[in-house]
């Protein structure tokens, strides 16, 4: 887990996320902020000034044993009579001011193909794989008095990857792939002239367009390397991703995996 961040949240956001979180230590469950809420967040870190689309929505990734102690957290969320369970998307959720947030059940409930099968209160599948890979490396942020954990920059592009590869039809997530590369290098250019200075002398410089990008790709491949180290299957589907399409920032991301 990384250093610690501050940002401001929307007072109801941070109101709600209070409320989840005493019912989240009362199980003991672990979580941390996943999708485009964590997009936004790590934007609004890195680039206060930022006009990226922003989500109305949360998602909150949460590392659970089995299905019996997901309903009984989500049981005990509609007790406090601020939260109402979505009668369709089961694992959605709409707050009494308005929010709606999706709880993303990840960890031993998944079967050995990086599935969850909810048969409660009616049958709901979802597709798995970086969620427990991501949860390893999130960041700490701070917004008054909570402190919460958040997908890494590096963690959201895989997952946009294979999200993508699900559906392909989602063709924001493409977009939100390039413009995470399109700003690395802005957020983290100390870091990379001094630990990463070797990626700089493998791009040509001449390649103005491309040249920083190719570099910020590059890293962030290395980067989900470590995700990824202790899944070689995911690893490999990854790679498989990028292969798909011919552009020169997929191609530095295979060069940092590689």
């Amino acid at each position: 887990m990384s250093e610690q961040n501050e940002i401001i949240l929307d007072p109801n956001i941070i109101t709600m996320l209070t409320e989840m979180e005493a019912v989240f230590r009362k199980f003991d469950i672990d979580y941390y902020l996943a999708g485009a809420f964590a997009r936004d967040v790590q934007f609004q870190i890195k680039q206060p000034d930022s006009n990226f689309r922003k989500t109305d929505d949360v998602d909150l990734a949460v590392c659970i044993s089995h299905e019996d102690r997901y309903n009984e957290v989500m049981d005990a969320l509609a007790v406090t009579g601020s939260f109402v369970r979505d009668e369709k998307e089961i694992i959605k959720l709409h707050y009494r001011l308005g929010i709606e947030v999706d709880l993303i059940p990840f960890g031993e409930i998944e079967d050995e193909t990086r599935t969850v099968k909810l048969t409660k209160p009616k049958a709901f599948t979802l597709q798995m794989p970086g969620f427990a890979e991501a949860a390893a490396f999130t960041e700490e942020i701070k917004s008054g008095n909570l402190t919460l954990n958040t997908c890494p920059i590096e963690g959201l592009v895989m997952l946009k990857l294979i999200s993508w590869d699900d559906r392909p039809h989602r063709t924001h997530d493409l977009t939100d792939i390039d413009n995470i590369i399109d700003a690395y290098f802005d957020w983290n250019s100390d870091e990379i002239y001094s630990s990463h200075f070797e990626v700089m002398e493998k791009y040509d410089t001449n390649d103005s367009h491309f040249y920083l990008r190719k570099i910020s790709a590059h890293i962030i491949g290395l980067k989900m390397k470590s995700l990824l180290a202790n899944s070689l299957e995911l690893f490999e589907r990854v790679k498989a991703i990028l292969k798909k399409k011919q552009n020169p920032r997929w191609e530095a991301l295979i060069n940092g995996l590689n």
